[in-house]
């Protein structure tokens, strides 16, 4: 190959570069988006708890203007804060005041007398917090459990459910903001 060759491709090459940058430049980037930055914002688990098939279900929906921005349980109240200031609604406050105090936990409970031990619920769960041996009663750590129903929905004995811990100072809110009551 010629010398003079690899330069005139070189040079096409950075002017083709160079072209592309600029057209990029001149495109909406979608990472600046309010749906992104929404997106951003969550905890990226895709739980489903906030009743969308995933995160980025939930900030399109949100930035849509079709839902509340605290639906997101395992963010909790700040991000809710947050996600309001960002599409620019009022935060709503939960009615419900033990809600406040406490965290809600809603977690995966496994009934032992029913489960076989097939391991499958184990194999789902994104933060392992289900133990147990193959062909022995799987058992759920509700301190890990983030309650996204992965579990519910691999176990093909349906021996699994989600019941809401009882409120404990393992779980209350230390960061909870004063309550103003209206005379």
């Amino acid at each position: 190959m010629d010398i003079n060759f690899l330069f005139e491709l070189g040079g096409v090459l950075v002017v083709v570069g160079i072209a592309l940058s600029l057209l990029a430049s001149f495109t909406v980037s979608k990472g600046d988006s309010l749906e992104k930055r929404i997106e951003n914002l969550l905890p990226s688990i895709n739980c489903g708890q906030c009743g969308f098939p995933g995160c980025e279900a939930y900030a399109k929906a949100l930035a849509n203007g079709e839902c509340a921005p605290n639906l997101c349980k395992p963010a909790g109240a700040d991000v809710g804060k947050q996600l309001a200031d960002l599409v620019g609604v009022s935060a709503e406050r939960s009615d419900d005041y033990e809600e406040q105090l406490f965290s809600p936990r809603l977690v995966a409970y496994i009934h032992e007398n029913t489960c076989t031990g097939c391991g499958k619920c184990k194999r789902k769960c994104p933060v392992d917090a289900i133990s147990g041996v193959l062909k022995q009663a799987h058992v759920v750590d509700p301190e890990e459990c983030i309650g996204c129903d992965d579990c519910i929905k691999a176990c093909p004995e349906g021996c699994i459910e989600k019941i809401r811990l009882e409120h404990n100072l393992s779980h209350f809110n230390w960061n909870i903001h004063s309550v103003q009551v209206n005379k």
